[in-house]
């Protein structure tokens, strides 16, 4: 029996094999369909950009991030598909997960409302549905080391997804409604200790470029050129990575920390988030304490946890858009917007750029040890303000 069809397939990305080469995440033979009775679950704040220049990134980026330890915590014991935005996430899910998922979505629309104030656009679109309308999701799996794995996706199909569930048509039915849904989540291993990160060579630019070409194989050659232009300009990735070891530090100011407190106990009583946020205070001494001493614990190897951040940081990653978040300088900046305009004039790419000083992790912690996610983005907005110009330019094109 193919372990990748057929109505019982709820590991159907757990199997799939996995590519060690991030160059190899346009080549199609590492991608395979998504089943066709999964689920394409998008979630986004919306009025991003206003709450970003309200100087409120982080909460924007926190609930996004939210979103994603949500369903993943509602899913467990199983592994799925996902990618995080910036101001929102994609998760792909199997259709017998779907009651928990929508609860887990119900109350992480009710968190950002109570503690952000932010609106959280959530739906559900099942790929059966963008099969009908001949949209293709794939998804592929990088898997850099044993420890740590990212899903790609390839395909129009998550952009056909987004279009339905932002269709601001009366009663969207691809829109998620409170109705008869209890809400339930766990936010449990949502982290968000660390301070901004200082760009190791004076600034990070957020990148995301998106190929115009009709057909896959064209398409190839245009990310092939464009991560050669990056690499001619940037450097090999140890030099344009955005995080180094003696630029992370834990933060104890309890402003930096209220994301993780508000997210972590939104639905607790006051006592219970009094109690969490004496915690977490203890926590960030006691993790600045051992990573000094390079300690050894059942929990943690403390002295290389750095090293197994930046090792399990998303700084790259691809869902039918390159996403990547680079160091270098504004001299290497000025010639990758000039290498990116000429691709633009040449009618190859859409593209977004965003610059900022620092940049923004997130964390998910299932285990300190081996099962560690952490989500980048650049500060300042990162990601959804690079979004405004490439979503412009994708207009231009229409």
């Amino acid at each position: 029996m193919n372990i990748f069809s057929g109505q019982n397939n709820d590991h159907f990305y757990e199997r799939m094999p996995g590519f060690r080469d991030f160059n190899a995440f346009y080549r199609l033979r590492w991608y395979l369909p998504l089943p066709s009775n999964w689920l394409v679950v998008i979630t986004d704040v919306e009025g991003s950009t206003q709450a970003i220049s309200e100087g409120r990134y982080k909460d924007v980026n926190a609930v996004g991030v939210a979103s994603i330890v949500a369903l993943i915590n509602a899913v467990k014991p199983l592994n799925v598909p996902f990618v995080f935005g910036g101001d929102g996430a994609t998760i792909c899910v199997p259709p017998t997960c779907k009651d928990a998922v929508m609860a887990a979505l119900i109350a992480t629309r009710q968190m950002a409302v109570e503690q952000f104030g932010l609106q959280l656009r959530i739906g559900v679109v099942p790929m059966a549905e963008l099969k009908r309308r001949k949209q293709r999701v794939l998804v592929g799996k990088y898997q850099p080391s044993e420890q740590y794995q990212q899903a790609m996706f390839l395909g129009e199909g998550l952009d056909a997804a987004e279009a339905l569930i932002k269709d601001p048509a009366p009663n969207n039915p691809f829109q998620i409604r409170e109705a008869d849904i209890t809400p339930s989540a766990s936010y449990a291993g949502f982290e968000c200790r660390w301070n901004e990160v200082p760009s190791p060579h004076g600034e990070n630019v957020t990148i995301l470029v998106k190929a115009l070409a009709k057909d896959a194989f064209t398409r190839k050659i245009i990310y092939k050129d464009v991560l050669n232009k990056i690499y001619e300009i940037y450097g090999p990735e140890q030099t344009h990575h955005p995080l180094r070891p003696e630029g992370l530090s834990l933060s104890a100011a309890y402003r930096r920390l209220s994301q993780e407190i508000k997210i972590v106990n939104a639905f607790q009583s006051f006592a219970q988030r009094w109690f969490y946020r004496l915690k977490l205070k203890i926590l960030v001494y006691m993790g600045r304490w051992m990573m000094a001493r390079k300690m050894m614990t059942t929990n943690g190897d403390w002295g290389n946890y750095k090293a197994n951040l930046i090792a399990n940081s998303d700084f790259r990653k691809f869902d039918g858009v390159l996403r990547m978040v680079i160091a270098g300088t504004a001299q290497q900046r000025e010639k990758l917007i000039a290498t990116f305009r000429e691709f633009r004039e040449q009618g190859k790419i859409a593209y977004g750029l965003h610059v900022s000083a620092t940049a923004l992790i997130t964390c998910v912690i299932s285990d300190y040890k081996t099962d560690h996610i952490h989500f980048l983005d650049g500060a300042n907005g990162g990601y959804a303000i690079a979004a405004k110009s490439l979503k412009k330019q994708l207009r231009e094109e229409a």
